[in-house]
């Protein structure tokens, strides 16, 4: 009884282990079959979803990569390179792949590359890496040269042979180059203020370079992936368009003559607050040279070295920058004096109102009298010229001639005349931030009898060196009038034209005869008259000189210039010279004799050149 009741209880206990492996057994499957259903909803629902997870992060590496377009050239009309282009690269520093591994593999082999190849401080580069770890794009240096980054491939792969070699794990890697283009100026500060300057950020700052700008930029490309629709990851590149090549009207040879001259002038015995001259052709109005004592280094525009650090402080940073890269000769505006006598003898002229035969009398002064209030204006020659012919108006600079010749044609005609040869207006000339003069000249409404006087023999209104060039070279070339400008034609990057551009005559100044016998008078004040400092041997040198007090007139400060031409019979250079306020005392400075000889000691040079 006792041994079958012992086996009852031990099938029992079998009975339930079978119970509890069923259980657990059946368990299992629930969980296996549950395991395959949501393996097959993953890839058979929504493995579509994941695919694109997955090929979308591959992606990401060069989604937006950039392929630089570079700059157009600007160039002389030589074809002598003024502005370039050249590439450089961009360091980049991938912390997520640099820190992929635990083990650390590439974080000294790289912070030791970087270091020995270019010297960068070791701590610095291990704190970027590790306060970016999230990052895979860190721009650390800009505007390396190929030889810098040749350097670092170079290393790279030398080391990472030897590590190889070695059979250790570490490597260099994570850092890469990104291209762009930098702006280089071969020649530093030539014409530095007619070609202006691209910064560090790509803008364009004044010059060429800001006012042709669309034409110059070009247009960048990209490279991008994108998935197709097997879900296979494709590439595509829209390549970069190049931007176009300006060829420019400045002449080298000439601008480096007028900055030399002008140099000389400055730091010279006497100097001055500033000096700027103009070379042109009168007969199409390209601008051969323009240049100024307030230049600088395109390369380094910003730069004050040699300043004393007290005057920078006291007078700012940025007003020294803008006083260096403004173009007096476009965005300067001043009372031109006796340059200004052509519009006043030319009109008179060709008004028929006096002769070759006409005679003057000059005593040294005249009285105006306005109804409220009486006016004596005084001669540059305060005991007077005496008897003159129409001629010696001219050539001896006599003011009251002109006051009178201004009377002769009145108020509607001189207002007339001066707007024709320019005054007032704009020229358009292809330079950003032209000096705008309206304001300072006279209309019809409200010029009075002294104004009339006072503007006749080119003093009481303003005007700017580009101006006065023109209407000048207008004056000389038989009365067309053209527009000043820079640029000659647009090509692209093969030398093809896209625009050729040829500036037409705008309007007829005077005629031909008048034009003729004013250039004899030209002729004969460099010959007999005020402009002697002007001749050159074996050359009909003809031109004008110009003295005028600065406001305030008590100051006793003046700006003096000449402007003149290379041969009476048949001018093709027109050069103009202006010396603002010589470094002298008073009436010390009123010698237009300073503008005339920088005046020839560019043109001697220039033409000898030509010859």
């Amino acid at each position: 009884m006792k041994i079958f009741a012992k086996d009852k209880k031990e099938n029992a206990s079998e009975s339930y282990i079978k119970r509890r492996l069923l259980l657990v057994g059946v368990l299992i499957a629930i969980i296996f079959v549950l395991l395959a259903l949501r393996i097959y909803y993953l890839m058979v629902v929504e493995g579509d979803y994941y695919n694109r997870i997955v090929l979308s992060q591959r992606q990401t590496s060069y989604t937006s990569e950039v392929i630089p377009s570079r700059r157009g050239d600007i160039l002389d009309s030589d074809g002598n390179l003024l502005a370039t282009s050249v590439k450089v690269y961009n360091l980049i520093i991938d912390p997520k792949v640099i820190l992929s591994y635990k083990d650390n593999r590439y974080v000294n082999a790289t912070i030791d590359a970087l270091s020995d190849v270019y010297e960068y401080n070791r701590w610095e580069l291990r704190d970027v890496i590790e306060s970016k770890k999230d990052k895979a794009y860190v721009r650390y240096a800009r505007q390396l040269s190929k030889e810098e980054k040749d350097k670092f491939e170079s290393y790279k792969e030398k080391k990472n042979e030897e590590y190889k070699n070695l059979g250790v794990n570490d490597r260099v890697s994570g850092i890469w180059f990104e291209e762009e283009y930098k702006r280089f100026y071969p020649n530093d500060s030539l014409a530095s203020n007619v070609i202006g300057f691209v910064n560090n950020a790509g803008e364009s700052v004044m010059g060429l370079e800001e006012y042709y700008d669309t034409e110059l930029s070009g247009l960048n490309g990209r490279k991008y992936g994108y998935l197709g629709d097997g879900f296979e990851l494709e590439s595509v590149q829209k390549p970069a368009i190049d931007g176009y090549n300006i060829v420019t009207t400045l002449n080298s040879r000439m601008q480096k003559i007028c900055e030399e001259k002008l140099l000389a002038w400055s730091t010279g015995e006497i100097g001055s607050k500033s000096a700027s001259a103009i070379i042109m052709n009168p007969n199409n109005g390209e601008i051969y040279a323009m240049a100024s004592t307030n230049s600088f280094n395109l390369n380094e525009p910003r730069d004050l070295t040699g300043l004393d650090e007290e005057y920078v402080k006291e007078v700012g940073k940025e007003n020294i920058w803008f006083s260096r890269w403004k173009n007096l000769c476009v965005q300067d505006m001043y009372e031109p004096g006796s340059t200004a006598k052509i519009v006043t003898f030319s009109a008179a002229i060709d008004e028929n109102l006096v002769g070759a035969d006409a005679t003057f009398d000059c005593k040294g002064y005249i009285e105006l009298d306005d109804g409220e209030h009486k006016w004596r204006i005084r001669c540059n020659n305060r005991n007077g010229h005496g008897k003159l012919s129409l001629m010696e108006t001219l050539t001896k600079s006599c003011n009251m001639s002109m006051a009178e010749l201004g009377e002769m044609l009145g108020t509607n005609s001189f207002v007339k005349y001066q707007k024709t040869f320019g005054f007032g207006e704009y020229t358009n000339i292809d330079l950003p931030n032209e000096a705008d003069t309206s304001k300072y000249v006279y209309n019809e409404k409200n010029m009075g009898r002294t104004d009339l006087a006072t503007n006749s023999f080119g003093q009481n209104f303003n005007c700017t060196m580009v101006q006065l060039a023109a209407a000048f070279s207008s004056a000389i070339n038989g009365g067309k009038y053209y527009e000043p400008h820079l640029v000659k034609r647009i090509e692209n990057a093969s030398g093809t034209y896209i625009k050729q551009i040829v500036k037409p005559v705008l309007r007829k100044t005077i005629s031909e005869s008048t034009s003729k016998y004013l250039r004899e008078s030209l002729f004969e004040t460099v010959e007999t008259g005020t402009g002697k400092f002007a001749q050159i041997r074996n050359r009909n040198i003809g031109g004008k000189t110009g003295t005028a007090e600065k406001l305030p007139r008590e100051d006793k400060n003046y700006l003096v210039s000449f402007i003149g031409f290379d041969d009476k019979d048949n001018p093709s250079l027109v050069c103009y010279v202006v010396v603002d306020q010589p470094n002298l005392e008073g009436e010390e400075q009123a010698s237009a004799t300073f503008a005339t000889t920088i005046f020839h000691d560019i043109m001697k040079e220039v033409l000898e050149g030509n010859a």
